[in-house]
């Protein structure tokens, strides 16, 4: 009994003075306390408490203070009233909760095999991928490594809009966009970014390519959303051949 009246919210003194109080019926606070084992002076502060927390009232009695105990069902109302308090506060818990849940997730990643393991999680991901950005620079940098993630994109079925820079090795991968699950369309020429930035289900993935070799994912339905709005802008103003 006295652990699930602890787990009700009782601290162990209380826990006994009620059951005194339980035990005895109507009583004086010095009764009590030497039913409980607790000191007079204390347990005024328990039966306080208790008082509070509507467990338990007083009468007057040729002018002395007796104590007793609502009856057990009382629990019950408490827990309801709790449950009904809670329910009301559920919904700004809940926005609460999902303002720190939905907050940006972001990992970065130095050097060439951490870009490599960026464009893994385009893979791992299986959603669909729209890109802008430099493909010369990813080619030149993992020239051994990206044919074999084109070769393992397709064969994960995942599809990619690609928005490029237009050169002849553009042109040439263009050619095979069908078989490749790709569609390629171009930057005005003499455009080439120094960066690649993946789109891909609530993460973006952003290639530094240069002198400063980063990869950096952003997982965040916001930023991927506004992502993929810019970059349908920039598709739809592109070239197509």
């Amino acid at each position: 009994m006295e652990q699930e009246l602890k787990e009700f919210g009782l601290t162990d003194k209380e826990i006994k003075v009620y059951l005194a109080c339980i035990k005895l019926g109507t009583a004086l606070v010095q009764d009590i306390a030497k039913k409980a084992g607790t000191y007079r002076t204390y347990t005024y502060e328990i039966l306080k408490s208790l008082k509070e927390k509507g467990l338990v009232s007083y009468i007057i009695k040729s002018g002395k203070q007796y104590f007793e105990v609502a009856r057990p069902e009382k629990l019950l109302n408490i827990l309801k009233e709790k449950k009904q308090k809670i329910q009301k506060l559920m919904p700004q818990l809940e926005t609460l909760y999902k303002s720190v849940v939905d907050k940006p997730k972001i990992e970065i990643y130095e050097g060439k095999e951490g870009i490599k393991t960026v464009i893994d999680d385009l893979i791992k991901t299986k959603k669909d991928i729209s890109i802008y950005g430099s493909t010369r620079k990813q080619l030149r940098l993992l020239h051994f490594y990206f044919p074999n993630y084109i070769k393992r994109r397709v064969k994960a079925k995942t599809r990619i809009r690609v928005l490029t820079e237009h050169t002849k090795a553009t042109e040439e991968l263009k050619k095979k966009d069908k078989t490749e699950l790709r569609e390629t369309r171009f930057f005005p020429r003499g455009i080439e970014p120094p960066t690649a930035t993946n789109i891909y289900g609530n993460k973006v993935a952003i290639l530094s390519l240069e002198k400063e070799l980063l990869g950096i994912i952003i997982e965040s339905e916001t930023i991927a959303r506004t992502q993929r709005m810019i970059f349908d802008m920039l598709w739809q103003m592109a070239e197509k051949k």
